[in-house]
């Protein structure tokens, strides 16, 4: 038994515990899943920094280690649980897998105007959305750009083997796709077929039916 509890938000609504569970469920790793409300009561905040520096969602919880960010706990999974027992969620080409950090590390660190134009819970749930403009409309197209230049042309995957890399990929695609904006037919067929793969659908599968 692995020993692995994931802590998510109970909004479902976190790109970041999307990130987690996917890698888990890659992994094809148990794990027990306690959900908390966004935001964190204060109490539950409390107990949260008892165990790390960081109370924050997602948190991994493996024995006595309380780990934060998205990117650190799937790169912990990926050493504790290595390839061939385990599925890979990061390339074994060295060049493949310094580009889907820088991917991963972008979908981080830019985009900030989309986000909150195209926000995850219009992917996951309901909310309306208005029409991109202005600086969310440049990044969409700024974010399309980088996905047709890193994706070959006709590929579901943006490398031999499936990777971490690829779920936020699809997820910020998402954002555009699923609420009806214009993406080339390659990348829509990207993040269509992304979306349909059994890790993504097992945390799809878990998003209240009234959303």
């Amino acid at each position: 038994m692995a020993d692995l509890t994931l802590v998510g938000d109970s909004t479902w609504i976190s790109p970041w515990v999307f990130h987690v569970m996917v890698a888990l469920e890659e992994k094809k790793l148990p794990y027990d899943l306690e959900l908390v409300p966004l935001p964190i009561p204060d109490d539950r905040k409390t107990t949260m920094l008892e165990r790390s520096p960081l109370a924050k969602v997602p948190m991994l919880l493996h024995g006595n280690l309380a780990l934060t960010e998205s990117l650190a706990i799937s790169e912990y999974l990926a050493e504790t649980f290595p390839a061939p027992r385990f599925a890979r969620l990061f390339p074994a080409d060295l060049a493949d897998r310094a580009r889907s950090r820088q991917v991963m590390s972008y979908l981080r660190t830019s985009l900030f105007a989309l986000r909150k134009a195209r926000p995850t819970s219009s992917v996951f749930g309901t909310e309306k959305v208005v029409a991109l403009d202005g600086e969310a409309a440049a990044e969409a197209a700024e974010l399309i750009r980088i996905a047709s230049s890193v994706l070959k042309s006709g590929r579901t995957q943006l490398f031999d083997q499936w990777c971490i890399a690829d779920a936020d990929l699809a997820l910020a695609l998402q954002r555009l796709v699923a609420n009806g904006d214009a993406v080339p037919p390659a990348i829509e067929a990207y993040a269509t077929a992304q979306w349909q793969r059994p890790s993504i659908k097992a945390y799809l599968s878990r998003i209240p039916a009234s959303r």
